[in-house]
């Protein structure tokens, strides 16, 4: 039974199932309060996670909505080494960044994500991920 603000009606009887219904009818409307609340939480939380894009020629740029970071963290793993490590720290100033510089030498597959940094621990979630090569 839906939450009917008339009920209890003044000066009655308290009814048990009257009352069960009604703080029911109230959980109800919590619950579909906090999913609106989780939904759009989830929403303004990709509005700050970083776009990594690669283009056709070997460049490298990143997206945001919102204040650009100090510096863009790259993290980068391969073949060579399957852990992630934070290889490099770019100013947004100096994207696009090319391949050479990033891509490991000798790697046969390899994959970069950024996140970004006031320098401190502020840190962004991490971007997208981009793979190079065939990624076991």
């Amino acid at each position: 039974m839906p939450f009917n603000p008339n009920l209890p009606v003044e000066d009655s009887p308290l009814d048990a199932a009257e009352m069960r219904d009604q703080f029911n009818g109230l959980k109800t409307i919590i619950d579909a309060q906090a999913a609106q609340i989780s939904a759009q939480a989830a929403l303004l939380n990709q509005l700050i996670i970083p776009q990594l894009n690669h283009d056709n020629t070997g460049a490298w740029s990143v997206s945001i909505i919102g204040t650009l970071p100090a510096l863009w963290q790259v993290w980068v793993r391969s073949d060579l080494n399957n852990d992630w490590s934070n290889t490099a720290a770019y100013t947004p100033a100096n994207f696009p960044v090319n391949d050479i510089g990033l891509m490991p030498f000798g790697a046969q597959w390899w994959q970069i994500k950024v996140c970004g940094s006031d320098g401190s621990t502020n840190i962004t979630p991490f971007s997208n991920i981009v793979s190079m090569g065939p990624v076991p």
